[in-house]
């Protein structure tokens, strides 16, 4: 689905901010912290910031047709809805398109011309063929278009400033055979092709971006066959894919990949997860998929399920294991498809920043009592569009990360989690080289410390992201002495605005996950971290119940801390999660009566629990 520009635009421009110059204001805005949360399904954007001369933007859009199946046969209200979703202040410059018809192009009378079709390139099959015949979803569909052929396209918006230099296809399926049966037909795996431009600059003369769209084997008709060696297949389709772009003709070092498509499947698989009911729903009890599973000698409910798990997240594997990492998830366009999953998905062989995020309401929710999200369904996906500031690489050691699988896939790279918490640059430590030294005493040092527990460099360290400042020696100074004296791995989590506006937090950190900025009810203020009552809000809530899904053992230690520190501690706590309260004096308490801050009382009050394997952590016992 899609959000496509109509008029011509000019290039919307990003200053990128140096984080010391700008640290004050960064830390005035994090000393704010919200205990409320409202999450913007649409990223902030200021018009009056500009780029430096060396960088632009490209807005980039992923839009599923399906054929034409729920396109309105009021082509004037189509027209009409399409032209509206395409208005705005960034419109896409590219399109890709997938499951359009070559007969068909609606796009062309809102601004877009087609640049290249996978049909033209002799690389698709028709509606008939890529659906397998399945007579439910034929009728669903107009008669007359059963034997066009179903591809894949990429359109540029007439009066872009980014200027197109080649284009291309080419094929990314096998020629396999599926075995039929329990109501399946049995021939040749339907074909999956890839098309692509490749894409110039004015303000970036020293690199080119390629685009490449592609729509991966899967869906509901081909998971029916996934025994059948189908997660090789999905994650060799992407191999491919990869691969062509790392073999490209008159390679720079700067050249930008995005990848665009359509992959069938949610990035993070998880036992209570859309993707684990869809299986339970319409896969598991399959006749074919069972007789598949004998075939294969996997009588076991739990190994067949986890045979379909490798199949969904094949191509993210492979997209991982090239070093690609994607521009959004669910938590920041929510589901794209009209079964309440996040399908449609945009990887990027560097880290790029994204500007912006937008979903536009394409399609209603099949199993949902909530309100309808459009009045006039175009197809059973949501339009995506991602705005990716183009430059040249910075040379920088900080990995960042901008979803959740890309985060828990570095996450897994270790053996166990600490989070670090304490004063916060309002407070500070009155003593910080202490306050080192004793936190050092558990982490580095003596029998059964983490190191010894772990081992040097095979757990790694978070904490909230704060900006280092070594006249305010507050938290972000205590992880950077641990860091910088033991070679700790340390991770910051932050809000995407912190990026956006005030340039990251900084190169004192080994990698950076930023997740999506929520907000107040007002939908302006910033919800840094803590709670709403007594539900997760920013940074706490990725602690709290994103790094559990690495299925690392974790740690929370909290050295001082006022009374967000407190509450995380608490919560922590009652996820079964060991802690560890190490004293710290504050500088400046906000209570002076008690200078180590109320962390102190609340573990007063845990008589029942568990020692930790590694020394000093506790934990609630079962």
């Amino acid at each position: 689905s899609s959000d496509l520009g109509l008029p011509r635009v000019p290039v919307l421009r990003v200053r990128v901010f140096n984080m010391g110059a700008n640290c004050a204001g960064l830390r005035s805005s994090l000393k704010n912290m919200a205990d409320d949360n409202c999450v913007s399904r649409s990223s902030a954007y200021d018009p009056s910031d500009e780029a430096p001369k060396s960088a632009t933007e490209l807005s980039v859009m992923t839009l599923n047709l399906q054929y034409f199946s729920s396109y309105p046969k009021d082509s004037t209200a189509a027209k009409e809805r399409l032209a509206q979703v395409l208005h705005g202040d960034r419109p896409p410059d590219v399109i890709c398109v997938q499951e359009g018809l070559d007969s068909r192009d609606v796009l062309d009378e809102v601004g877009f011309g087609l640049t290249v079709c996978s049909a033209k390139q002799g690389l698709a099959e028709s509606v008939f063929d890529m659906v397998y015949g399945d007579q439910p979803t034929l009728k669903a569909c107009d008669p007359a278009t059963h034997q066009h052929l179903l591809c894949n396209q990429i359109y540029i918006r007439r009066g872009s400033s980014w200027k197109l230099i080649d284009k291309g296809a080419q094929q990314i399926s096998r020629d396999l055979q599926l075995a039929g049966g329990g109501g399946r037909l049995t021939g040749k795996l339907a074909i999956r092709s890839m098309v692509w431009v490749r894409l110039a600059h004015a303000d970036c003369p020293n690199l080119t971006v390629m685009v490449l769209c592609a729509h991966i084997t899967g869906g509901r008709f081909e998971d029916q066959y996934f025994v059948q060696q189908l997660a090789e297949e999905r994650k060799l389709q992407l191999h491919k894919i990869i691969s062509f772009f790392n073999d490209r003709p008159d390679p720079k070092a700067d050249d930008v990949g995005i990848l665009v498509g359509d992959f069938n499947a949610t990035s993070v698989y998880t036992p209570d997860g859309p993707m684990h009911n869809y299986y339970k729903a319409s896969i598991a009890s399959s006749e074919g998929v069972q007789s598949d599973a004998v075939v294969a000698g996997c009588s076991d409910p739990s190994s067949l399920e986890d045979l379909f798990k490798a199949y969904m997240v094949s191509p993210f594997t492979a997209i991982s294991e090239h070093g690609w990492t994607f521009a959004y998830d669910r938590q920041q366009v929510g589901y794209t498809s009209g079964f309440g999953h996040c399908i449609d998905h945009m990887a990027m062989n560097r880290a790029l920043q994204v500007s912006g995020t937008q979903v536009s309401y394409l399609t209603n929710q099949r199993f949902s009592a909530n309100q309808q999200d459009t009045q006039l369904p175009l197809t059973d996906h949501n339009a995506v569009k991602a705005t990716f500031v183009i430059k040249n690489h910075e040379k920088t050691k900080v990995a960042v990360f901008r979803t959740e699988y890309d985060f828990l896939q570095h996450l897994r790279r270790f053996k166990a989690l600490v989070h670090v918490s304490g004063f916060g640059c309002k407070q500070q430590y009155a003593h910080p080289d202490q306050v080192v030294r004793d936190v050092a005493a558990y982490l580095f040092e003596g029998e059964n410390c983490l190191d010894a527990i772990y081992g040097p460099g095979q757990w790694a360290a978070c904490y909230g992201g704060d900006p280092l400042k070594a006249e305010e020696p507050d938290v972000a100074v205590l992880v950077d002495q641990l860091r910088r004296r033991y070679s700790m791995h340390l991770i910051a989590i932050q809000a995407d605005k912190v990026e956006r506006e005030w340039g990251g937090v900084g190169d004192h950190v080994d990698a950076v996950y930023y997740y999506p900025t929520e907000y107040l009810a007002d939908g302006k203020t910033v919800a840094w971290g803590g709670f709403d009552g007594k539900r997760l809000v920013g940074t706490t809530r990725i602690l709290l119940e994103v790094n559990p899904l690495s299925g690392l053992p974790l740690y929370w230690l909290a050295a001082g801390g006022g009374e967000i520190t407190r509450d995380e501690l608490r919560a922590a706590w009652e996820r079964h999660i060991s802690v560890l309260l190490v004293p710290a004096k504050s500088r400046y308490p906000a209570d002076p009566a008690h200078p180590y801050g109320p962390c102190g009382a609340f573990m007063e009050t845990l008589k029942t629990y568990k020692q930790d394997d590694v020394r000093g952590f506790i934990r609630l016992e079962e």
